[in-house]
């Protein structure tokens, strides 16, 4: 029996292989800057035909969502927690500092999924839990000084410090106002320590 299903593995591994090409072909596309990668560029860079792109795929989208799935993963090993003891200063610097690395991380898939999101929900909703997940992470990292403010203030002090480290924050002073990522890091430190400072004077 095992002789026998031997193709049928060796297939189903081939078809494995191709799909991952397929998805690779179209994560590095989209880090070279193609937001709108095609298939014919998808299929050119995976080394396989266009009609084996939709053999695996029965559309683009359903292609963005293993992409998806693939990206995911890789920017979650850069969500490095920083946990609530340290003093304040170094537990700012320490956000920011892997924040940056993920935001500089983020930036090519980002600007594709600007793109593509209104045509895809799952592209919208793959941003909302990315987003929910590092909002998470601030409210823990520092929940000493959000859980000494009233209600309503902390929920609008943890609004202002998701806003202030997220990706389109991060990007307009990066591509908009030009400056460098240590300069940006040093802008999204200083908002940071400002929006505690200011909220635990009242």
């Amino acid at each position: 029996m095992q002789r026998a299903a031997a193709p049928t593995d060796g297939r189903a591994a081939r078809a494995a292989r191709t799909r991952d090409a397929i998805v690779d072909a179209t994560v590095a596309l989209v880090e070279e800057g193609d937001v709108r990668p095609t298939a014919p560029r998808i299929a050119a860079r995976a080394g396989v035909s266009v009609r084996s792109v939709f053999q695996h795929f029965d559309d683009l989208p359903a292609l963005y969502t293993a992409v998806i799935d693939r990206v995911s993963d890789r920017l979650a090993a850069l969500v490095v927690p920083v946990g609530p003891d340290a003093p304040l200063e170094e537990r700012i610097e320490a956000v920011v500092r892997h924040r940056a690395d993920l935001l500089e991380a983020m930036t090519p898939y980002r600007r594709a999924a600007a793109v593509h999101a209104p045509f895809a929900p799952q592209i919208g909703a793959a941003v909302a839990r990315g987003t929910a997940l590092l909002r998470r992470e601030l409210e823990a990292t520092f929940a000493p000084e959000l859980d000494a403010l009233p209600a309503a203030t902390r929920d609008e002090v943890l609004d202002a410090l998701v806003a202030a480290t997220a990706w389109p924050a991060w990007d307009a002073l990066r591509t908009e106002a030009g400056l460098s990522v240590a300069r940006a890091s040093a802008v999204v430190a200083r908002t940071v320590r400002s929006l505690l400072a200011a909220a635990a004077d009242g």
